[in-house]
């Protein structure tokens, strides 16, 4: 069984997503948005202060500490979650939607980096971006009938999606380091189910570490939708 670290989807909206892998044995390390007591010894949370950068080290030095071992790392942005806590765009709401969707990331990826190029023992990372459309994205495509999330969501999501792709590429770099980006649109068949999407996304970590040979640096910049193939079942990882 795996020890996995999931940051960015925070319980208790994470819980469905979580118990997906609890179910399957495995112990979890999760943000969350406040203390939360959960029932049972599977799974440590952790209430991160995402405008911090000493916040962004404690939260990776527990989950070290909690686990023990980090086999598995999942990196979450889920924008219709955060269109639902920034539903307008006033200026007075830049500096917290900038702290919460990303100087958060930012941090966490950075010492995530770190901490891994120290690392002789396998790691497998994962960025999972759970998108929504744009006001643009309206405007250009008109069969897109979602109403659209607010200009600062909308920035945020293509700031992980920049963030992701670096990180990936310099997490990729690192010789015991598995990387991948992993995309759901609406309309994607898993997008509105997160144990389903959990599911899915230990049998691709599963597959992943089975490869004799890691993705290389270009085959990990593929975004994967989700629900997709797994690792070695398809050209591209062979």
């Amino acid at each position: 069984m795996a020890n996995i670290l999931v940051v960015g989807k925070d319980l208790p909206e994470s819980e469905s997503l979580l118990k997906s892998f609890e179910l399957q044995g495995h112990k979890i390390f999760a943000t969350a948005n406040s203390d939360i007591s959960i029932d049972n010894d599977n799974i440590f949370t952790f209430s991160w202060n995402k405008a911090s950068s000493i916040s962004a080290k404690t939260l990776l030095i527990q989950a070290e500490a909690k686990l023990v071992q980090l086999d598995r790392v999942l990196i979450i942005f889920d924008s219709p979650s955060y269109a639902k806590k920034f539903e307008s765009d006033k200026i007075e709401d830049c500096t917290q939607a900038i702290e919460n969707m990303i100087s958060g990331y930012m941090y966490f990826c950075h010492t995530l980096l770190g901490r891994l190029a120290q690392k002789t023992k396998k790691v497998s990372v994962g960025f999972y971006l759970r998108s929504a459309p744009s006001k643009a994205d309206i405007i250009s495509a008109k069969a897109i009938t979602q109403a659209p999330c607010t200009n600062n969501v909308s920035v945020a999501q293509a700031a992980f999606k920049a963030m992701a792709e670096n990180f990936c590429a310099s997490l990729s770099e690192l010789p015991e380091v598995s990387v991948f980006l992993v995309t759901s649109e609406p309309g994607n068949d898993l997008y509105a189910s997160d144990r389903d999407t959990g599911a899915w996304f230990l049998n691709y970590f599963d597959a992943l570490e089975k490869l004799k040979n890691k993705p290389s640096g270009k085959q990990a910049l593929t975004w994967i939708k989700a629900g997709g193939k797994m690792p070695g079942g398809f050209g591209l990882f062979k």
